[in-house]
């Protein structure tokens, strides 16, 4: 039975009804032209994608469209002509082929012979036009990103290329039983990489023309996989961050303070140079990053060690919690023996050798400010 849509406009109502489309082709190019309808929150991605691909060549052919998420994960999409299953088991094993040419590649190489290829070309978006590289083309993005968020942004980018964990989608106007059931299979079986089944559909009515997509196909487990997942991996980073400390009462008061930033309910955010102790706020799906904790001789805008307070920049865009950031903030630069960053941080730096004497401030201080935003 064909999908309807009801509009109303101006107190009429009218119906949209689905259609088939002149050709799969004509589908395809509305997809390529408007990659906007690609469904991202249905793939565990937040905000609009950016397209760093289409009709780029690559070692195994041309792929359809390649696209970066605000997380960095990347997204494969390849489309399927015609009904027959031969046909979509050539586009899935050109999506794979495809995943395989990008499959450890360095992010300078992804930059350079992908997506610099990509913004030289005629395929680009208005918007894009001028952009030179994958970093120029992300400042024009309406993600509006911190320095943390991009710092994310790119370790997850250099996580995925090194592992092929990427987002493979195949659409299509229609998929079959046994399509969604080879899907299915891959979903399961396969350690990394996670693939979708997007329809991509025509509606008509009042000499209009509308399109939309919606995901039937997906890996009915990959959100708890994802979480178990990543659990393991945060257990293993905590621990190699804890065994690379030499001072014992150092060490110490750093395990102090992320089990006391897991009972407040603080996120610890674990990356290549240690981790970013975070909270969720209302303004935005990104957590504000409220300290860090780096590895010896690593920094991040002159952070160091245990550092605590917030980047003023990010602080801007979630003014909710503006007011009780800032009194944290304050607390934390109070507390005797830290050392104020030289940069915009707005912050306190505790060494090895004053952090395990005040513990039971900073303790304080994180307490204060999550009861201050639970109030």
């Amino acid at each position: 039975m064909p999908r309807r849509v009801l509009v109303t406009r101006s107190e009429q109502s009218f119906d949209l009804i689905e259609a088939p489309a002149p050709s799969e082709h004509h589908l395809q190019e509305v997809v390529k032209t408007s990659p906007q309808l690609i469904p991202a929150d249905d793939l565990g991605l937040d905000g609009d994608l950016l397209v760093v691909g289409r009709e780029t060549s690559l070692a195994s052919g041309y792929i359809d469209l390649l696209c970066l998420a605000r997380s960095g994960d990347l997204v494969l999409v390849e489309f399927k002509t015609g009904p027959q299953n031969p046909d979509f088991r050539h586009a899935l094993a050109q999506a794979i082929d495809y995943g395989s040419d990008l499959w450890r590649l360095s992010v300078e190489d992804f930059d350079r012979g992908v997506v610099q290829r990509y913004l030289a070309g005629g395929r680009v978006d208005a918007a894009f036009r001028g952009a030179r590289t994958l970093s120029e083309a992300i400042e024009r993005t309406s993600w509006d990103l911190t320095s943390d968020d991009r710092t994310a942004l790119f370790e997850r980018l250099t996580e995925v290329l090194q592992t092929g964990d990427f987002a493979f989608v195949i659409a299509a106007q229609r998929f079959t039983d046994s399509m969604k059931n080879s899907l299915d299979y891959l979903n399961a079986t396969m350690r990394r990489g996670r693939f979708y089944l997007v329809e991509v559909i025509q509606l008509t009515g009042a000499e209009l023309i509308a399109h939309a997509t919606q995901v039937v196909a997906a890996p009915a487990r990959w959100n708890a996989a994802r979480s178990t997942t990543e659990g393991a991996r945060k257990d293993v980073e905590e621990a190699e961050y804890l065994s690379s400390i030499g001072d014992p009462a150092y060490r110490d008061a750093v395990r102090s303070i992320i089990a006391r930033c897991e009972t407040l309910g603080i996120e610890v955010k674990w990356r290549s140079r240690g981790a970013a102790l975070r909270i969720d706020t209302p303004d935005r799906r990104q957590p504000l990053a409220i300290g860090w904790m780096l590895s010896e001789g690593s920094h991040w805008q002159a952070a160091r060690y245990v550092t605590l307070g917030v980047d003023p920049t990010s602080l801007a865009q979630t003014p909710s919690v503006a007011n009780a950031v800032l009194a944290y903030a304050e607390r934390v630069k109070s507390i005797p023996g830290g050392v104020a960053p030289k940069s915009a941080l707005n912050a306190a730096t505790f060494p090895p050798a004053v952090l395990p004497g005040v513990l039971g401030e900073v303790d304080g201080a994180l307490t204060a400010l999550v009861e201050q935003l639970g109030a």
